[in-house]
């Protein structure tokens, strides 16, 4: 609501009325429809042993199509058709390139072993670069690139992969022989699958074992350069100390990030390594192309459906367009979105499975170090999402923040929910009798939210709170409240001095 003071100075006075909540998924399973040859693990017979296909005589890559079949690389559709443009799974592209050097046996499955399993084998002794992802959308062209260059002994970035490959000769771009021309992000097709392996045949490359001591697999994600399970010194000797360390609900220290909001990170570290991350800025992004921008439904075409979390007796249930969260690997990857924004990425939280698995509760207990973190990290929060936006950081005010903390305290210890308390006191007034002179001021309230991250984020997505979030306004102070009905009330004040 809107109300306007004597003044007539405009105040926005918002609220958020219901718990913000998430979600998430699994991504696993074969695409559907396996190619037939794939699928058998061993080539038995070709549908089409001359390899002309009707949907690829007049294809680019009608001349490695044919060599493929009559290699026995790769087999055709039984409608006599090659389907040249559809995507491969990293275990398609495996077998292929493992039927491509026959003198390698892979063997067959056992019993009850998927048809892949083999394949998995030889690559895993060989130390070759595998995700062990069987969705094709979760499979691109800088994976192929990385993979193709532990085959050669090299442990190599997707970056310095697709360079390895270009100055080879074993690749070209797709637009340009340049890192950025070759479409890194770019899913996999049978074409394109079989012409990486015939320039490796037509180079008389052999497959060798990967580097004994290989590079750790490209990140699912990656916050500021960083990845779940680097070290702590690791994380020091990129980013230097943090500007502090807060406490979590889950236990681990939150190294902050803060001197450049425009870079703004949380490095979840416990035991000497990264076991959870936190960005709201342009500094995260993941192997499949997902980063600020990804529309909702790239995200969920590439990740599937999200799943729902339950701690305790609260299950998750915020929409799939403001908050997703997927299974990723060996962790839960949480997607934020922007509202306003087209429904657009925003943020991204990663957390280690088992620490998120330890946490069974929804709520955290109250320490007055907690309360001190979040309400740090939301004022943090809130100027990278203003720096994203080209504005200036707000500046920490106690005045502001001690008025919070008493409207939160006084929201769960009176048992209502309102930026006017029982007694009739706006927060103007309350600003007032804490010694707040102020030429523009406002105040958002939020309850129900499991921490710091969910907070700010349902406020940018509520129009009222995120103007507010984005004002001409100079100063915040942040104030929290554990217990009540909601177990957890938020109250932000902001005001511009008066001088």
């Amino acid at each position: 609501m809107m109300t306007t003071s004597s003044t007539g100075v405009k105040r926005n006075l918002l609220m958020i009325a219901a718990a913000f909540a998430i979600t998430a998924a699994g991504c696993t399973g074969l695409p559907s429809g396996p190619h037939k040859a794939e699928a058998a693990g061993d080539v038995k017979s070709l549908a089409n042993p001359s390899g002309s296909f009707t949907d690829a005589a007049n294809h680019w890559a009608a001349d490695t199509i044919r060599w493929a079949v009559q290699q026995r690389v790769v087999d055709g559709y039984e409608d006599g058709t090659f389907k040249p443009d559809n995507k491969v799974a990293e275990p398609e592209f495996l077998a292929m390139l493992l039927r491509a050097y026959p003198e390698i046996q892979a063997g067959s499955p056992s019993a009850g072993e998927p048809w892949y399993a083999p394949y998995y084998r030889v690559a895993g002794e060989k130390r070759w670069a595998v995700r062990q992802v069987t969705s094709a959308d979760q499979f691109n062209r800088g994976n192929v690139a990385q993979l193709i260059a532990t085959t050669q002994g090299r442990s190599e970035t997707v970056e310095g992969a697709i360079r390895f490959l270009l100055a080879q000769g074993l690749a070209s771009g797709k637009t340009a022989d340049t890192v950025e021309g070759f479409g890194q992000y770019d899913q996999l097709t049978r074409a394109e699958a079989v012409q990486f392996i015939k320039n490796m045949k037509d180079k008389r490359t052999a497959v060798t074992d990967g580097p004994a001591e290989a590079l750790a697999e490209e990140a699912a994600f990656t916050v500021s350069g960083l990845q779940l399970g680097q070290t702590e010194a690791s994380v020091i000797a990129k980013l230097g100390q943090p500007a502090r360390k807060d406490a979590s609900e889950y236990g681990f220290s939150w190294y902050i990030y803060n001197s450049d909001y425009s870079n703004y990170a949380q490095v979840g570290i416990q035991a000497g390594k990264i076991v959870a991350l936190f960005s709201n800025a342009d500094n995260w992004s993941s192997d499949t192309g997902v980063k600020i921008g990804t529309s909702a439904s790239d995200v969920e075409a590439i990740y599937g459906k999200p799943i729902k979390l339950a701690k305790g007796n609260i299950l998750d249930s915020y929409a799939s367009n403001e908050v997703a969260v997927y299974r990723v690997d060996d962790s839960y990857a949480t997607i934020f979105f922007d509202k306003h924004k087209n429904n657009t990425a925003s943020a991204v939280q990663l957390v280690d499975k088992a620490t998120e698995d330890s946490q069974q509760s929804y709520f955290p207990p109250f320490s007055e170090e907690l309360r001190s973190s979040f309400e740090k990290q939301i004022f943090d929060q809130a100027n990278a999402s203003r720096a994203r936006f080209g504005l200036a950081p707000f500046a920490w005010d106690d005045k502001a923040a001690d008025t919070a903390r008493k409207h939160s305290e006084d929201m769960a210890k009176q048992d209502y929910f309102d930026h006017t308390n029982l007694k009739g006191e706006s927060p103007f007034d309350r600003m007032e009798a804490n010694g707040i002179v102020y030429r523009t001021a406002a105040e958002n309230i939020a309850a129900g939210q499991r921490n710091a991250i969910y907070a700010h984020a349902g406020w940018m997505n509520s129009l009222g709170h995120r103007n507010n979030l984005l004002a001409d306004i100079s100063r915040l102070g942040v104030g929290i409240h554990f217990g009540g009905d909601m177990s957890m009330y938020y109250t932000q004040n902001f005001f511009t001095p008066l001088r």
